[in-house]
């Protein structure tokens, strides 16, 4: 593989093996196709004893988080499917491109699966399920399906999650570069009798000369075996050589519960007297011999029930069926069915209705020359669905896919912070022959250290998240080991490598470096600083009252007394300029809370509001103290314009007194529906806010009080499913780390910048 071969990480949840249903075997077999383009990785959750050609099987502990994320480190593009986000919520903050596999609607499968529990019981799978989804959608890159009858359905709910806008349409505006269908396949080379188990060595009851129908895969509540038994009843009352084989009874997971059909199936063989004679039941038929079944069949079956399940299934049985060249029988109502109909590769028959069906397999088992059509039209269409023709659409965007447009102008955001790291480091260590760069992520700090300009880069990856003494020690002699041989550099680059550094550590870190950097040799190391709402949180889930984190004068105090000049110190803070802002704005809108909203004023209430009109003169006391007829003139002539001026001043401030308290009355009146409306909406945004932080911690398994007792109390030996609350809570410090990063709260580093004397 080439150096930029996409690494590629399939995931999944269901056991890959000898034994395996439908989600397994996709994910095997997309392993095997995109291996020949991608350097792929499949990881399961069991002891893989398959063969693995092309591609490398990892085994990951369901119950330990960590085995999963390391395969995760080492990943560029991740393939999930099902319930995987649900066991794994940490996956939702994958650095690189998120595949999502929607070609099962569990959603719609679990509403017949569980409709003989409780309605409680019932109302809560469904709204996990729904949950599920939407995660899905939300955080997807690209998305496949099976069909496009199924792809109209995710079309819509992508649509309602908001997916569905101007930077996807303007990407693609058939929004294939979204969501595009990949079907289940088949192998391109044809099946081979192995002689390794047949159907009668397995069946010894069955006889050379019987007809088998074969019911190709597991017995699901969504199916309807039901009518199938019934239909084989109607046959035997007249013919003795038709026999109905179920190949898989038992889902190779142990974890899932038995299927309510399979039972109900099994019984009614038995009450019709037709089991281990007419029909047969089979455990689980091995992946890898499967074949002989399907070659030794007359005819292969696909018959569920009228469910809404049916509008959007995609019946991975009948691809087998294709691939061994067995005639189908499927019931109306699917796409499988307008497939079989469409190529006239088989029969399709109606809802529960077994004499149609009873009267149909009996011609298909007896009509060679009727089967002998349905063969060559399925030699047609059989290299259509070969895997390495339908996962076309996986490959394309592997190879050349992106981040999902929408998504991708976020992410642009958080590029452009650490685009300011790599200019700093360019200006400074450009023209270097050797660079020693110890980093937390070797994939993300090649990006901009594998320039020419460095010269020879040798990257240290460590571990990231310093957790006590013995954690630090255990670097500091692994540092030694790793540079001990080497020569001296020309710079030093300490990039993000740790999340938290003390004094000691720092201390013993710049001796281990400055033994190893030339004289005028540059240092750089640049520490998270620990902000935001993820701050927060850690603080209270995960308190250390002996946390000594070190400070920046510290850092000076070291590095000058171990003989370092700083050139340079600072912060690469938060997304500055308009193009940040603006592109914030154009993904999430306005926000109401920081509208301004104009204040209305009203007339209503200045009714009472009048200037002087007039004056009473003949009743001033200035007239009545002089009584001569000249003395009144005088003083009249004298006072009548201060006593009108005065009149009107008093006129005219309370005039303006009641102005002013007007005025007062409505802009408080203003103030107070602005703060109303505010209050409202801000309870609103925090009541959101609680109920998703509820429904996390409702996740986690444990009342409050028991939370409380878990955080404070770090120093016991966990059990396992405290293990398993702590990854969920570091998986719920992630949304909040996610959060931060967006809104500029701890895209923060500081930085120095140093000369060795």
């Amino acid at each position: 593989m080439q150096d930029n071969t996409p690494r590629l990480l399939i995931i999944s949840h269901d056991v890959v093996g000898r034994q395996m249903a439908g989600p397994g075997i996709r994910c095997y077999e997309f392993s095997t196709a995109l291996s020949e383009f991608c350097d792929v990785t499949l990881a399961i959750p069991n002891r893989i004893d398959i063969e693995t050609e092309g591609f490398k099987a990892r085994k990951y502990n369901p119950d330990n988080w960590q085995t999963l994320g390391r395969l995760c480190e080492n990943a560029d593009i991740i393939l999930i499917q099902g319930h995987i986000l649900y066991h794994f919520p940490f996956l939702k903050n994958f650095k690189g491109r998120i595949i999502v596999d929607l070609y099962n609607p569990f959603n719609l499968e679990s509403l017949e699966m569980f409709k003989d529990r409780e309605i409680a019981e019932r109302i809560r799978i469904d709204k996990n399920n729904v949950n599920m989804l939407k995660l899905q959608l939300s955080i997807g890159d690209y998305f496949i399906c099976a069909s496009e009858k199924q792809r109209d359905y995710w079309l819509g709910m992508l649509n309602g999650m908001g997916r569905i806008n101007p930077y996807t349409y303007d990407k693609d505006n058939t929004l294939r570069k979204l969501i595009d269908v990949v079907p289940f396949g088949i192998r391109s080379e044809p099946p081979k009798h192995n002689q390794e188990s047949t159907i009668r060595d397995v069946v010894p009851n069955i006889k050379e000369d019987d007809k088998i129908a074969l019911w190709g895969g597991g017995i699901w509540n969504w199916l309807d075996p039901i009518t199938a038994i019934k239909a084989m009843w109607e046959i035997s009352r007249h013919r003795k050589d038709i026999k109905l084989i179920f190949i898989g009874t038992k889902h190779p997971d142990p974890k899932l519960p038995e299927m309510n059909k399979a039972v109900e199936a099994l019984q009614l063989s038995k009450e019709l007297e037709l089991y281990n004679e007419y029909i047969f039941f089979n455990e689980w038929t091995p992946y890898d011999i499967r074949q002989n079944f399907l070659l030794e069949a007359d005819v292969g079956l696909s018959i569920h029930q009228n469910r809404i399940e049916t509008q959007y299934s995609y019946r991975t049985r009948v691809l087998d069926y294709i691939w061994a060249r067995l005639p189908v029988v499927t019931t109306e109502g699917d796409s499988i069915a307008k497939m079989v109909k469409s190529y006239n590769i088989g029969e399709v028959v109606r809802y529960e209705n077994a004499q149609n069906l009873a009267r149909v397999i009996e011609s298909m088992v007896t009509n060679n020359s009727l089967r002998e059509i349905y063969m060559k039209n399925m030699n047609k269409i059989a290299p259509t669905y070969a895997w390495e023709n339908v996962t076309r659409p996986l490959v394309k965007y592997c190879l050349e896919g992106d981040y999902a447009s929408d998504k991708k102008e976020i992410m642009a955001l958080i590029d452009e912070q650490n685009s300011k790291t790599a200019n700093i480091l360019k200006e400074n260590f450009g023209g270097s022959t050797n660079i020693l760069a110890l980093t937390s992520d070797k994939y993300e700090d090649k990006k901009f250290l594998s320039s020419d300009e460095f010269g020879k880069v040798f990257f240290i990856e460590v571990d990231d998240g310093l957790k006590g003494q013995e954690k630090t020690q255990d670097i500091i002699g692994t540092l030694k080991s790793k540079i001990s041989s080497r020569t001296k550099f020309d710079g030093i680059i300490v990039n993000n490598a740790f999340e938290e550094i003390d004094s000691k550590f720092f201390y013993d870190l710049v001796n281990i470096l400055n033994s190893k950097l030339k004289s005028e040799g540059l240092f750089f190391i640049s520490i998270p600083e620990q902000r935001g709402l993820a701050t927060f949180f850690k603080k209270r889930t995960t308190p250390d009252f002996t946390k000594n984190e070190i400070d920046e004068f510290m850092v000076e105090y070291i590095l000058k007394n171990s003989d370092f000049e700083i050139l340079k110190k600072g912060s690469l803070k938060k997304v500055e300029g308009e193009r940040g802002g603006k592109r914030f704005d154009e993904i999430y809108g306005n926000n109401e809370l920081f509208e301004l909203f104009p204040i209305k004023m009203s007339d209503q209430g200045f009714k009472n509001l009048k200037l002087l009109s007039g004056f009473d003169m003949l009743e001033s006391e200035e007239l009545k103290k002089d009584n001569s007829i000249k003395g009144k003139l005088r003083k009249y002539m004298y006072t009548l314009t201060s006593i009108y001026f005065e009149n009107l001043r008093k006129s005219f401030n309370e005039s303006m007194k009641s102005l002013n308290n007007n005025m007062h009355l409505q802009i408080n009146r203003e103030m107070n529906e602005i703060n109303r409306k505010n209050r409202e909406r801000m309870l609103l945004i925090y009541f959101n806010l609680f109920k998703s932080l509820q429904l996390e911690i409702n996740k986690l398994g444990c009342d409050i009080d028991e939370l409380k007792e878990m955080c404070l109390d770090r120093e016991k030996k966990k059990s396992p499913q405290e293990e398993k609350l702590d990854q969920r809570f570091e998986a719920l410090l992630k949304d909040f780390e996610n959060i931060d990063k967006i809104m500029g709260l701890s895209v923060s580093n500081r930085y120095f910048l140093a000369r060795k004397i």
